[in-house]
């Protein structure tokens, strides 16, 4: 299977999904191993590098890193025609091969969103996350997101360990908190405003306009 999409090629083929075009530009090509997810997320995520390439007009380097939206992934030389695209693992132990765990984390977000009729706003993963104690050792979480600089997320989680006092709260990087306490990820792309609380297999999550004030 064939399609072009802003003039190259991507094509299904032997267990991988791979572009033809893109050489012009930055002298290789793309690739990325199939494995669980459905075609269409693949087609998803290699529609996004590619106009990452035409959009940012910079020369892909070898091991470079990209983000695909809220989870990271890295093109490493496969050969002199193609880069293969690898992801950072789940555990945060280095990249391994495919990007089914990136997908994965940006399905479910998009999913979360649209379930509440909100446009997803990405966490970037080295976006900083503020959280109180208990939150790394997997107590329920009371969250919410505030209009935010550039560098922080805007999410706030505490948990009942926590003692109004904002000078005990811990400012993290998102991905750390997205190993640690993976089933938070599909809340995290929740748009400012909006706020959740998980306590085991329940959840409640709504928007508050006070947030935004």
């Amino acid at each position: 299977m064939m399609i072009i999409y802003r003039g190259i090629e991507i094509l299904f083929e032997n267990g991988y999904i791979r572009t033809n075009g893109l050489n012009k530009m930055i002298e290789k090509e793309f690739h990325i191993s199939l494995n669980k997810r459905l075609h269409n997320e693949y087609l998803e995520l290699i529609s996004y590098l590619i106009n990452y390439v035409i959009d940012a007009k910079q020369l892909i380097k070898p091991d470079q890193t990209i983000s695909y939206h809220s989870w990271l992934v890295k093109c490493c030389v496969l050969s002199e025609l193609y880069y293969e695209i690898w992801e950072v693992q789940s555990n945060g132990e280095g990249f391994g091969e495919g990007a089914d765990y990136a997908i994965k984390v940006v399905q479910e977000q998009k999913q979360e969103c649209q379930e509440y009729g909100a446009t997803a706003i990405f966490p970037i993963f080295n976006q900083m996350i503020v959280i109180s104690k208990g939150v790394y050792e997997g107590l329920a979480v009371d969250a919410v997101r505030y209009p935010s600089p550039e560098h922080m997320s805007g999410w706030w989680l505490t948990t009942e360990l926590y003692d109004n006092n904002v000078e005990s709260l811990m400012t993290v990087h998102y991905h750390h908190l997205a190993f640690i306490r993976p089933e938070l990820i599909k809340y995290l792309a929740l748009p400012f405003g909006y706020r959740f609380n998980t306590t085991g297999k329940e959840q409640d999550i709504w928007f508050d306009e006070n947030a935004i004030k």
